[in-house]
C-alpha cells in the first residue's frame, strides 16, 4: 500500500501491550553475546532492528537457540586470547543506528585479535556517522581501514582507558561501556562533554549490573569492571515505552481511553515520562497497577524539555497540534532535541514540514520545535487531502498517523517502514478503534 493514515471520528479505547523494547532487547542480546554462560531472554520484539542484531550474533559465532515464541537462549563468546567475536562473515547492520554503534565498539575491543571485521550499513544508516565513537576507538588502538561504511576493523585487546569526546549520542557511551565490561580487568571510560539522552545510558548501566558488571562514577566518567556473566534468571524485556506512548497519545487525540499495560513508574526506559508530558498538555495520565492509563483531549499548549527522551518528540508534536486547536493563541515548544537531526531522517525538519503541510504553524531550530495554530483550525480543510512525507522513518509515520485523528484527509507515504520497530502498528491501532484509510 503506497499511502495509509488514520481518520477522525473513531474512538481509540482499550488495553494495549506493546511488544518488547527494542532498545532493551538490543542491549540484552549484545551483553548476552559477551557473557559467560547461557542467557535466557523472553519477550523479544520482532522488528527489523532486533532481527538484524540476531543475525550479527550468529555471524560472529554466538550460539543462539529459540526456546519458545519470542524467547531465546544465547551462549556467550566472551573475549580473551583467541576468543571472543570472530569475523566469519560481514556484519550486516541494516538501518539500525543502535546496533551499528554497539557492533563497532564490540568488534573493535572484543573481537579476536587475529581477525578483521567488516561492518555494512544500508539505507539511511549508510549516511549516518558516529565520529566521536570512531575517534575514541582509534585513540585506544583500534584500526579502521574505511570509516564510516563499510567499516573494516582490526581489533585490539582491552585498553586501560577510553576517552569519548563530545558524544553526539548516549549510544556511543553505552557501546564502549558494554565492550569494556566484557573484560575482567578494571578500565576507565572518560566522557568529555555533555552526554545526550542520559537516561538511555542509565538504562545500559542498570543492565550491566544485571550481568554482574560494576560501574562506579569517578571524576573523569566511570570506572568499569567485568566480566559479564549470564543472569541466573531469564531476562524479560519490558514493553516498549515509545510504542506505548503512541497508543496513549492516540487515546487522548481519539476521544477514548487506553491502558498501556506493563509500563511501570520505575521502568528501565525513560520514555515512561510520557505520562508526565501528557499531563503538561492537560490530558489525564496516571500510573496504575496495570500500566499507564491516558485519556482526555489536550487542553492547552506546553513547553517541554525532552533532552532525556527525545524519541517522544514525534508523538508529542501531534499532541501539541491537538492543543493548538483548543488553545490557538499559544505555541507549544519541544526542546532538548539535539540528537534528532542524525536519526533515520532529520526529524525536527521532517516534523515541521509535515505539520505545516497539514495546516499547522511549525518552526524548527537546531534542537527545538515549536507548534502553533495555522490555517487549519478544526473547520474546513484546504486542501482536503495531504500526503505527508515520512522519509522512510518509522517515528515520522507514527506522528503523522496521529495527526489523522484530528485532521481529515491525512495520508502518510512509506507506511510500511514501521516494520523497523513496530510491524503491527496499523493493525494494532485499528484494534483499539482507530479508523484506518488507505489508497
Amino acid at each position: 500500500m503506497r499511502l495509509r493514515g488514520l481518520a477522525p471520528r473513531g474512538c481509540v479505547r482499550g488495553e494495549f501491550r506493546a511488544s518488547g523494547s527494542k532498545s532493551i532487547a538490543q542491549r540484552a542480546l549484545v551483553l548476552a553475546s559477551l557473557a559467560r554462560g547461557e542467557t535466557r531472554i523472553a519477550g523479544l520484539p520482532s522488528g527489523e532492528d532486533v532481527r538484524a542484531a540476531l543475525a550479527v550474533l550468529r555471524a560472529v559465532g554466538v550460539d543462539v537457540r529459540e526456546i519458545a515464541p519470542a524467547a531465546l537462549a544465547v551462549r556467550g563468546a566472551p573475549p580473551g586470547p583467541h576468543r571472543g567475536w570472530r569475523a566469519a562473515a560481514a556484519l550486516e547492520l541494516h538501518e539500525s543506528g543502535t546496533l551499528a554503534r554497539f557492533a563497532l565498539a564490540v568488534a573493535g575491543l572484543c573481537g579476536r585479535s587475529e581477525d578483521r571485521f567488516e561492518l555494512r550499513a544500508r539505507g539511511s544508516l549508510a549516511h549516518r556517522r558516529s565520529d566521536a565513537l570512531v575517534r575514541a576507538l582509534e585513540e585506544a588502538g583500534v584500526r579502521f581501514e574505511s570509516p564510516p561504511w563499510p567499516a573494516r576493523i582490526a581489533p585490539i585487546g582491552p585498553p586501560p582507558s577510553v576517552h569519548l569526546r563530545d558524544p553526539r549520542s548516549s549510544q556511543e557511551a553505552s557501546a564502549l561501556a558494554m565492550a569494556l565490561c566484557a573484560w575482567p580487568d578494571e578500565s576507565e571510560l572518560a566522557i568529555h562533554g555533555a552526554l545526550p539522552s542520559e537516561p538511555y545510558f542509565e538504562l545500559t548501566l542498570r543492565m550491566l549490573a544485571q550481568f554482574g558488571a560494576r560501574a562506579e562514577r569517578c571524576e573523569a566518567g566511570l570506572r568499569l569492571r567485568g566480566p559479564l556473566s549470564a543472569p541466573r534468571t531469564p531476562l524479560s524485556i519490558e514493553p516498549d515505552a515509545s510504542s506505548g506512548a503512541v497508543a496513549l497519545a492516540a487515546a487522548c487525540l481519539g476521544s477514548g481511553e487506553v491502558c498501556a499495560r506493563g509500563l511501570e513508574r520505575n521502568a528501565l526506559q525513560g520514555d515512561v515520562r510520557i505520562a508526565e508530558h501528557l499531563r503538561a498538555f492537560g490530558c489525564r495520565a496516571l500510573f496504575t497497577n496495570a500500566g499507564i492509563v491516558a485519556a482526555g483531549f489536550p487542553q492547552h499548549a506546553a513547553r517541554i524539555d525532552l533532552a532525556g527522551e527525545p524519541d517522544l518528540a514525534p508523538v508529542l508534536a501531534a499532541v501539541a497540534a491537538g492543543a493548538a486547536l483548543v488553545d490557538p493563541s499559544r505555541t507549544s515548544v519541544l526542546s532538548g532535541l539535539g540528537t534528532l537531526p542524525g536519526k533515520e531522517s532529520s526529524r525536527i525538519e521532517t516534523l515541521a514540514r509535515g505539520l505545516r503541510a497539514a495546516g499547522w504553524s511549525a518552526q524548527a531550530g537546531p534542537d527545538w520545535l515549536s507548534i502553533g495554530a495555522g490555517e487549519y483550525r478544526g473547520g474546513a480543510v484546504v486542501p482536503a487531502e495531504v500526503e505527508l512525507q515520512a522519509q522512510a522513518d518509522h517515528r515520522m509515520v507514527f506522528a503523522f498517523a496521529l495527526l489523522g485523528l484530528i485532521r481529515p484527509g491525512v495520508f502518510v507515504r512509506d507506511p510500511a517502514c514501521v516494520a523497523k520497530s513496530w510491524p503491527t502498528f496499523w493493525n494494532d491501532l485499528a484494534a483499539l478503534g482507530a479508523r484506518t484509510q488507505a489508497r
